[in-house]
């Protein structure tokens, strides 16, 4: 009899199985080799701005505000109207990225203005000239299309897939989104918060201030008021986007509602504190989509929407109040850090240092982490 040279039916299927199981695994492996790649990025992303305020403090003795926020009248409306540019537009020149700063226009409004009928800022409800294609913002905003339709890269962790906005503005015969960010200033933690810590008063109790109403709470940052130290103290990290869209629950992406009124939650001295509206928002109900809102991480030049707080830890559920809107009351925030990197945050520090936080931080470390001075929580 003839030899035969070649694989038998059987021997055929082990050889495949082998190769399967070598595929499946070596895939996680890829996969994660892919991970610790975003997540390098975005600690390079973090480290540049991190950088960036470095070299904006070194040229202006002073940290950029969070925003400029308007004069107002004893009714709360708006006198005088400021640009309330956020932190990142101002840090754009020591970023490379001069083209998209001489595109801002300070002369007006970053979102809303009087043009559009606000007369207390927050979503306008009778905006005379809204902007086309319902960028949620005003037409105050359309002289800064070029800057606020811009995408930086420098901006965006690559780990995040979801889009965070949707609304945008046609520039001659093409449609742009207006520009997202995951990396949003740290405001501290609760400024409302009075019950067993009267020395709040309104200021905020981040390392970041806003210019102008809340000047006579917030005195401008420098170097001198990180009094525990450049290399203790948050000044950005990162969250989540939003899905741009109200599916009810999505996770980090989208941010909750508390039932209540901040007056109404039960707050009562001295139980009133962060890691009480922390509990709060960890059991708000999460699944009414009108409970809830997804567009986390739009607009990156206007202030009042980049910013998150340390009154909730790493990863957990975000939420806000039931009586805030895009006011400075924004700064009553519970939305947190949140990422899609394996097991906690990017965080970084005054020091241009970015450490990864763990998602088990216990509450007092990271609330110590959101203040320049001893934290009282």
């Amino acid at each position: 009899m003839k030899k035969r040279f070649g694989f038998t039916l059987i021997e055929l299927l082990v050889v495949i199985a082998i190769i399967a199981v070598l595929i499946s695994l070596l895939l996680p492996a890829v996969q994660s080799a892919r991970e610790a790649a975003r997540r390098s990025q975005c600690t390079n992303n973090l480290k540049q701005i991190a950088l960036a305020m470095h070299n904006y403090v070194s040229s202006n003795d002073a940290l950029p505000p969070l925003s400029v926020d308007c004069n107002r009248n004893s009714a709360g409306g708006c006198i005088t109207e400021y640009n309330r540019a956020s932190q990142h537009a101002r840090l754009l020149p020591y970023l490379e990225q001069n083209a998209v700063y001489n595109a801002i226009n300070w002369n007006f409004s970053t979102r809303w203005g009087p043009e559009d009928g606000v007369t207390t800022v927050g979503y306008p409800g009778n905006d005379p000239n809204p902007p086309s294609n319902g960028a949620a913002g005003g037409a105050a905003a359309i002289p800064q299309m070029t800057a606020i339709c811009t995408m930086i890269s420098s901006f965006l962790c690559p780990s995040d897939g979801n889009p965070g906005g949707s609304g945008g503005y046609f520039l001659g015969n093409q449609s742009k989104i207006v520009g997202t960010s995951n990396y949003p200033s740290n405001t501290g933690l609760n400024r409302r918060i009075t019950g067993g810590r009267p020395d709040v008063s309104w200021k905020l109790q981040g390392p970041n201030y806003v210019a102008g109403w809340d000047g006579a709470v917030n005195a401008t940052s420098t170097i001198a008021t990180f009094q525990d130290g450049t290399s203790n103290t948050a000044v950005f990290s990162e969250w989540v986007k939003g899905p741009a869209a109200l599916p009810g629950k999505d996770g980090l992406g989208m941010v909750y509602y508390l039932p209540n009124r901040l007056e109404a939650n039960g707050c009562s001295p001295p139980n009133c504190t962060d890691l009480f509206f922390a509990q709060q928002c960890n059991n708000a109900p999460v699944t009414q989509a009108n409970q809830a809102w997804g567009w986390k991480g739009e607009w990156w030049a206007f202030g009042g929407t980049m910013i998150y707080s340390h009154t909730q830890t790493p990863n957990r559920v975000a939420c806000q109040y039931n009586d805030q809107n895009t006011d400075w009351r924004a700064t009553l925030t519970l939305v947190n850090a949140s990422s899609n990197h394996p097991g906690g945050v990017n965080v970084a520090f005054m020091d241009g240092s970015v450490k990864f936080v763990k998602s088990s931080v216990s509450n007092a470390a990271w609330y110590a982490m959101a203040t320049p001075t001893t934290a009282k929580c």
